[in-house]
């Protein structure tokens, strides 16, 4: 073989590896595949992230030897299962070239596991790192953690996270859910969470991803607890012309108070995910409903909480209504300048509370394209920002390989077209294609490894990586629109 070339492939991975201590670092600044409007200027809002985020890590998490919690509010020694979940999707979305939080992720996920309360769950409530404060487990800490443990594997290339999220999604399906698919708040309400229902605490933006990952219930996630947990939204939506969902309703979505205040807070961000990451009409319906009302709202003016069938406004301003609202307005590009406007009222709010700050950061992920489903987030890569090393499968410009004569890969800069969609799952790589298509795998020096697959493709299928040894490999699809790039790691 070439030495330069070996040398040459050598080095692009040694830089990939050692420059991108994580696969996806931020800022990634997605556009979510054009799915929704985003942040005009998403670099100073990507910016402004990392600062108030410093500031969360500073006054909210807290570790105590291998584990660690995210404090109710600056020196409580007061932890919710809910800031558990937030703190696992923030550290892997704010891991970068420089900093991963893989280990504080780890430290939070091991505090969830310590507090397991019989069903593998967390307990909602727990004191000073050390006592259980409120037993029983409640939804939304539960499914931001599960979704989190599946964002990590793609994050930090573990496959014990995506172990630990099938198990938490099965248990949460067992006792979180019920057959016709409607959620339970938690695990402890008895008969009492058959007729009591948050929407806030449903997300549908997470349902593919647990569908992919438990696939032995893969219908009842992707189809059944969809559907009726959907439902529900539009039917509380749909009671009034504001469009906010309320707090709490019945199962059929009827409304119990008819306002819009902290339990429901979570549901825009959750709605406008599910836009973002796959496009769905039926989030989107109810986004643009909601902006309807939010347009008509100065940033500087919105208070919570809000009488839904009113719009009536409360005395709270703050980020959890700025910001959770905020999310409505990604559904259409008319309220460009609004949206701007909201997440410049957001940050001039400054650091807040942990609930009010915990929001402003995870809606700010999102409308800023700081929040991509990693799942997927290979085969749609975002623009290179000027502070990202280049990657292969995370960046838009990648350098091409062709064979040579002794099967070793020489390099070719190129800008090369996503031609082909590919995640990984283990040792499976999931492909959407159409037509023919050759998939190979390389050793990092260059040297061939396996030919996977060379033919037509219609649709989607899967790709076995099945006796391949163990270590870091560089795939390459080839399609008639061009060549790409995708580091893979088999464990």
């Amino acid at each position: 073989m070439n030495c330069l070339v070996k040398m040459g492939l050598a080095g692009l991975m040694a830089f990939g590896l050692s420059q991108a201590a994580v696969n996806f670092p931020f800022p990634q600044m997605s556009d979510y595949g054009g799915n929704a409007t985003l942040l005009s200027d998403k670099a100073a809002a990507s910016e402004q992230l990392k600062s108030q985020f410093a500031a969360w890590m500073k006054d909210m998490y807290n570790e105590q030897g291998d584990i660690a919690g995210v404090r109710s509010d600056p020196g409580s020694d007061q932890y919710f299962s809910e800031g558990v979940g937030y703190g696992m999707l923030l550290m892997v979305y704010f891991s970068d070239n420089t900093t991963s939080y893989q280990s504080q992720f780890d430290k939070l996920w091991n505090f969830y596991k310590k507090f397991d309360d019989g069903n593998g769950l967390m307990h909602w409530k727990i004191g000073k790192l050390s006592e259980v404060w409120d037993k029983g487990a409640a939804l939304d800490g539960d499914i931001d953690a599960a979704a989190a443990l599946v964002m990590a594997y793609y994050q930090f290339g573990d496959e014990k996270y995506l172990t630990a999220a099938k198990t938490l999604i099965q248990a949460m399906k067992k006792s979180e859910f019920e057959s016709n698919g409607l959620h339970l708040p938690g695990d402890s309400w008895g008969d009492a969470g058959f007729n009591r229902k948050n929407p806030g605490y449903f997300d549908p933006a997470y349902m593919p991803l647990f569908a992919a990952i438990d696939t032995e219930n893969s219908e009842f996630w992707s189809k059944t607890a969809y559907d009726a947990n959907m439902k529900l939204y539009e039917s509380s939506s749909n009671e009034v012309k504001t469009g906010l969902v309320d707090d709490w309703t019945d199962k059929n979505g009827k409304s119990e108070d008819d306002y819009y205040s902290y339990d429901a807070s979570r549901a825009p961000w959750r709605n406008a995910k599910a836009v973002c990451w796959h496009g769905d009409q039926r989030a989107l319906a109810i986004d643009k409903k909601m902006a309807e009302f939010v347009s008509t709202i100065s940033a500087s003016n919105m208070k919570g909480p809000v009488v839904r069938s009113s719009g009536s406004l409360g005395n709270d301003h703050n980020s959890t209504f700025v910001t959770s609202l905020m999310t409505s307005l990604i559904s259409d590009a008319k309220y460009q300048s609004k949206l701007d406007e909201y997440w410049k009222e957001a940050v001039a709010l400054g650091d807040e509370n942990y609930f009010n700050q915990s929001l402003k950061l995870l809606n700010g992920l999102l409308v800023s394209g700081n929040m991509p489903n990693l799942m997927t987030a290979g085969s749609n890569p975002p623009p290179q920002s000027s502070s990202s090393a280049v990657v292969p499968g995370s960046s838009s410009s990648v350098p091409d390989l062709s064979s040579s004569s002794d099967g070793s890969v020489a390099i070719h800069a190129a800008r090369l077209p996503a031609a082909v969609g590919i995640s990984q799952l283990g040792r499976t790589l999931h492909v959407n294609a159409a037509g023919h298509v050759r998939m190979d795998v390389f050793g990092v020096t260059g040297t061939a490894v396996k030919t996977l697959w060379n033919g037509n493709v219609s649709g989607g299928m899967a790709v076995s990586l099945e006796g391949i040894p163990a270590g870091v490999y560089v795939l390459r699809v080839q399609t008639a629109g061009g060549t790409q790039l995708k580091k893979i790691r088999l464990e």
